[in-house]
């Protein structure tokens, strides 16, 4: 499956939907500020580098095929935009990263979680993908909280393994991989939204 109109994910609290030009002094709120992006590598945009990231997911969201599926994530009471999450695929098309990031002060309500399993049914299900990874610095408890509440195995410790920015000091960081496979995922499922028998 290769979906062509917009993508929209929901929950029972939010709902992701792709980004539009608007979206500019949102994602500044989070991806400007240090303490909500400081273990990512570009921590913290500029006003002109948000605008530019913008204009990116546009184009991706008309790219053939499609190789990111990066949405923002709404509150469904508000609207308010709260984050950022998304799947980036390989050049086959069988595997992809999961990334996310949130405004700080919307932290520990469970909102990454949540909307992660969204994104994983989303990927194994709707784009049949074998694999999906993902990735963090091994002092990003809360990211990497996340990725085990999904049921994710954590498949490598790399030790200092990239010399890179975190909190805006280089330095050389160690970094935990995930990852859980279709084939894991579908089991996991409750009895009666998934029959083996027919896939």
């Amino acid at each position: 499956m290769d979906p062509i109109s917009p993508v929209i994910l929901e929950t029972e609290r939010l709902y992701a939907r792709e980004f539009v030009k608007n979206d500019a002094a949102d994602v500044f709120e989070y991806a400007g500020n240090i303490e909500s992006s400081g273990f990512l590598p570009f921590s913290p945009e500029s006003c002109e580098d948000v605008v530019k990231f913008v204009e990116r997911r546009l184009a991706a969201q008309i790219e053939e095929p499609r190789k990111s599926y990066d949405l923002a994530l709404c509150l469904k009471d508000t609207d308010e935009m709260i984050g950022a999450m998304g799947l980036y695929l390989t050049e086959d098309r069988r595997q992809a990263e999961l990334g996310y990031l949130l405004k700080k002060r919307f932290w520990g309500n469970g909102y990454a979680t949540e909307a992660g399993k969204a994104f994983l049914r989303f990927g194994f299900l709707g784009l049949e993908l074998h694999r999906i990874t993902a990735r963090c610095d091994d002092k990003n408890a809360a990211s990497y909280r996340v990725m085990e509440k999904l049921g994710m195995r954590r498949e490598a410790h790399f030790i200092k393994d990239e010399y890179r920015k975190v909190f805006n000091r280089m330095g050389w960081r160690s970094s935990y991989h995930y990852a859980i496979l279709q084939k894991e995922y579908l089991l996991s499922l409750p009895d009666g939204e998934y029959d083996p028998s027919a896939g």
